[in-house]
């Protein structure tokens, strides 16, 4: 059984010019270039939805459930529009990851409760 394996010398160092930097790829230009305005857009898409949340009637879903559900939903929308502003106020990343791994978490609590 003749078994291919790949000698130290012939292995690519790893951040060789085959991979392109963060700076190199397209979208990550764009992304870059236009971070204003695309924070702008995010932060006012999830501060519009928290409204239509907040406002939406409970519908059959009253009591816990129900508040539960919407407050996950407005708490999800949110954590979009704080995603949106710390990106476009380019604050560190960190707290932008926190922002979203928030409303990872609302997500989870809104999909559990309206089961």
């Amino acid at each position: 059984m003749n078994v291919m394996t790949a000698s130290p010398e012939n292995e690519p160092e790893e951040g060789t010019a085959t991979d392109p930097t963060p700076e190199e790829r397209p979208m990550s230009r764009f992304a870059q270039r236009f971070r204003i305005p695309l924070g702008i857009v995010v932060a006012l898409i999830g501060a519009a939805l928290a409204v239509v949340f907040a406002i939406r009637p409970l519908d059959s879903d009253t009591g816990s459930r129900g508040l539960i559900t919407q407050g996950a939903g407005v708490a999800l929308w949110l954590c979009v529009a704080a995603v949106g502003v710390t990106w476009a106020l380019d604050t560190s990343r960190k707290v932008t990851n926190l922002c979203a791994l928030g409303g990872i978490v609302c997500y989870g609590v809104f999909w559990v409760s309206g089961l």
